[in-house]
């Protein structure tokens, strides 16, 4: 399962977004990360990766 973190600045206010999945999903494989700066592209990119086999994103 992908985790889905905001990155926050110092006055606290969401940036982006960073989405990180373990490479081919098993608890062994390797981190992966991708930043967005919008929601949009975070939902686009979630679509992507259910249709690739994963449960989808987690709020971090």
């Amino acid at each position: 399962m992908a985790s889905l973190t905001p990155r926050r600045n110092k006055a606290g206010h969401v940036t982006s977004y960073q989405v990180k999945w373990r490479d081919g999903g098993p608890a062994s494989g390797d981190w992966q990360t991708e930043r967005f700066d919008d929601e949009e592209s975070v939902q686009v990119f979630e679509g992507a990766v259910e249709e690739a086999g994963h449960a989808g994103l987690s709020a971090g």
